[in-house]
């Protein structure tokens, strides 16, 4: 049943994919802390969602930040010693190393709880950290090194996603010569379509309304006010006005 689950990663369609990546958070919530599912969860969800931001398919424009997502849940709980919340949310929940150790963490305490989040591995596995080292263009292990340095000092979602997204584009320029899927949807997606060239400092500038906004609502609040002064002021001349 897993095996089939994570199959899904690679159907070329953007709605069956998200749904996959949410299963497959929900079994990395249930079995991460377990060393002997560290292989297949690499082998079966970790190489096809990278090679899918990698590769950048037609078919995977919309999904990437869910894929991206997914590589970071795995990367967290199977390298860094970091927890989640349940799907992959939230900042990674830093776990320090059992005392005088420095190769083995200290398991949390939603391990056996997959609905709070689940567990970490607590002695890191080097496949995942590998895998990104061999990338084409990366730079191996010091590249590999320095984004765990970054995920660990900002480990808000939004900073690792960004530092993994830095990285994978990297990989994607240079992979370029070995794509081989031709045009249609299992083509390559053009650069205005990818959201891995797409950096904070393109992003479309949203203007202010050149004019104030007037809503229905503040006209009828402006309308009564206006009524309430007129009917004050009436009622002040009649209280001066002489018999």
């Amino acid at each position: 049943c897993t095996l089939s689950i994570t199959q899904c990663l690679n159907y070329p369609d953007a709605y069956t994919v998200r749904r996959c990546t949410r299963i497959c958070h929900r079994i990395l919530e249930t079995v991460a802390w377990s060393e002997q599912y560290a292989p297949l969860i690499t082998e079966r969800i970790f190489v096809p969602a990278l090679k899918n931001i990698v590769t950048e398919p037609k078919w995977m424009v919309g999904v990437e930040w869910d894929m991206i997502n997914l590589i970071r849940d795995i990367y967290c709980r199977l390298v860094l010693g970091q927890a989640l919340l349940p799907g992959g949310q939230g900042p990674g929940m830093q776990q320090t190393f059992i005392p005088g150790s420095q190769a083995h963490f200290e398991q949390v305490k939603t391990a056996d709880r997959p609905l709070q989040g689940g567990g970490i591995l607590v002695v890191p596995s080097d496949l995942p950290r590998n895998l990104l080292a061999n990338l084409p263009g990366i730079g191996g292990a010091a590249a590999v090194e320095e984004l765990e340095r970054k995920m660990k000092t900002k480990r808000s979602a939004k900073d690792q996603k960004d530092v993994l997204r830095d990285m994978l584009r990297v990989a994607a320029e240079n992979s370029h010569h070995l794509d081989n899927s031709g045009d249609g949807v299992f083509g390559r997606a053009v650069a205005e379509e990818s959201l891995l060239n797409k950096k904070a400092g393109n992003a479309v500038a949203v203007h202010d309304i050149p004019e104030k906004l007037v809503t229905h609502s503040m006209n009828e609040k402006r309308l009564r006010s206006e009524h309430d002064q007129a009917t004050t002021t009436s009622l002040h001349l009649n209280l001066f006005e002489s018999d």
